[in-house]
């Protein structure tokens, strides 16, 4: 088995799973921030057997799954696994795994928005942001994000390229594509600010990102207004 170069996300989301501890010896649980893909499925679908996508492209067939055997992949869905490597090797995958855990995250959608009042409808509630948790890939962004809230499942996110000229950007470079989240936080009635993580497919903005170099992420936060954080596109080898 080859060795995996991992991403080692925050602390903080690896309190979803304190009882998921090392308690057979060997090896330390690693943790990455995933997709899931189940076999055969379509997208939005669950499936009886599923893997686990890195955003390198790089596969992870749980080998075993004796430790949550009621967990049903669903397709597109983002997921931070707590795993071990096993050593015997499954054939099309990169990686054979002991899956401990599987935490999904928010998985939302990146659109075209063409006037202010399909931006308004999208949520006006602020978010703020965990520094050094942003990962973006061609097809995946991911950062911690930091809200209000009491009840999470009201919540939605959606990534915005703004073409109404509503969003105003100060940071805006050549090269960068301009995007906003727009954070809907239904009828939850504030709370204390927490923390998640939660990831935007790109696909449907995919003839947006053609030829960039990164984008320009507007993040209107509660506390400090608006924030702009540049971030690049992995370079193609």
């Amino acid at each position: 088995m080859k060795k995996i170069g991992l991403f080692l996300i925050a602390a903080m989301a690896v309190f979803a799973f304190t009882s998921c501890n090392d308690d057979d010896g060997g090896e330390p649980l690693r943790t990455l921030i995933t997709t899931v893909h189940t076999i055969g499925g379509e997208e939005g679908e669950t499936g009886t057997d599923y893997y686990f996508q890195r955003n390198n492209g790089e596969k992870l067939y749980p080998g075993d799954k004796t430790r949550i055997p009621n967990y049903k992949g669903k397709e597109r869905q983002r997921a931070i696994i707590w795993f071990k490597l096993l050593e015997e090797r499954v054939p099309d995958y990169d990686y054979n795994i002991a899956l401990y855990a599987v935490d999904e995250i928010f998985t939302g959608k990146a659109q075209v928005v063409d006037t202010a009042e399909k931006l308004e409808e999208l949520g006006t509630a602020k978010t703020g942001f965990q520094n050094g948790t942003f990962s973006l890939s061609k097809e995946w962004l991911t950062f911690y994000a930091l809200y209000a809230v009491r009840d999470n499942s009201k919540h939605t996110f959606t990534l915005a390229v703004d073409k109404s000229g509503t969003t105003e950007f100060k940071e805006s470079a050549e090269g960068y594509l301009n995007v906003v989240v727009r954070h809907d936080a239904g009828d939850d009635a504030g709370g204390y600010d927490s923390g998640f993580y939660v990831s935007f497919d790109l696909t449907d903005i995919a003839a947006e990102l053609e030829g960039m170099k990164g984008i320009n992420l507007l993040l209107p936060t509660r506390e400090n207004g608006d924030k702009e954080i540049k971030l690049d596109l992995p370079q193609e080898k």
